[in-house]
């Protein structure tokens, strides 16, 4: 109850002290969740081009999902999102 008033009311303190009302900052705050709500699919892409394309994976195979062609093999090395 508490963590979804927080997420609809952002900033309600500040915005009280302010004496702006009581009700906080209520749009959502972070474009992909926007972009995830209006366009799923470029919210995929989106996603894809920052982790793989492919269910499998080649350095971490799991039975009965397929493992990516060898032109499709992502590089398995560990990446941090901001370096890309």
């Amino acid at each position: 109850q508490n963590q979804l008033f927080k997420l609809l009311h952002r900033g309600y303190t500040g915005v009280y002290a302010n004496g702006d009302g009581s009700k906080g900052v209520a749009e959502c705050p972070f474009e992909f969740y926007n972009t995830w709500v209006t366009n799923p699919l470029e919210a995929q892409r989106m996603s894809e081009n920052i982790t793989r394309k492919t269910i499998g994976v080649a350095c971490c195979p799991v039975a009965g999902i397929p493992a990516p062609v060898e032109e499709e093999e992502e590089d398995c090395e560990l990446t941090h999102e901001l370096n890309l």
